[in-house]
């Protein structure tokens, strides 16, 4: 069963969405050619913006099989990148908080932050960047 999410601009995603993006870059990235059928073009439609990359990106990405495939690498390669920065991020302000760093918790999320286009992982990051002073549960 999909789990349906509503992000940036209002575009409604699906996990089925993100793991379709998931599964075509990784597929590009091993040599396969992108297979283009008539749900391609909308399943990026609705994924460009969930990554930072406006609708306009999307439609002009969507006028050669070239373009397409490079589109997909760039989703793809944002989600990956975004998904180790925020992990990286989360766990060294994790300790840094442990040990009472709490200020250098905080540079830890702002620098993850500054860096990220993602909508989702910036959430994410500013979620964690608000709890970063409240006290431990331990």
């Amino acid at each position: 069963m999909a789990v349906r999410h509503v992000w940036a601009w209002g575009g409604a995603v699906t996990s089925d969405d993100w793991r379709k993006v998931i599964d075509l870059g990784l597929a590009l990235e091993n040599g396969a050619e992108l297979q283009q059928d008539r749900e391609l073009p909308a399943l990026l439609r609705r994924m460009a913006p969930q990554v930072g990359l406006t609708r306009e990106d999307a439609d002009a990405a969507l006028v050669s099989a070239p373009d397409t495939a490079a589109l997909v690498r760039e989703i793809h390669r944002r989600t990956r990148e975004g998904t180790y920065r925020i992990g990286r991020a989360f766990g060294a302000a994790d300790l840094l908080k442990e040990s009472g760093d709490r200020t250098g918790a905080r540079k830890v999320l702002e620098d993850a932050m500054a860096a990220e286009v993602v909508p989702l992982y910036r959430a994410q990051l500013q979620a964690h960047l608000d709890h970063v002073d409240d006290p431990d549960d331990t």
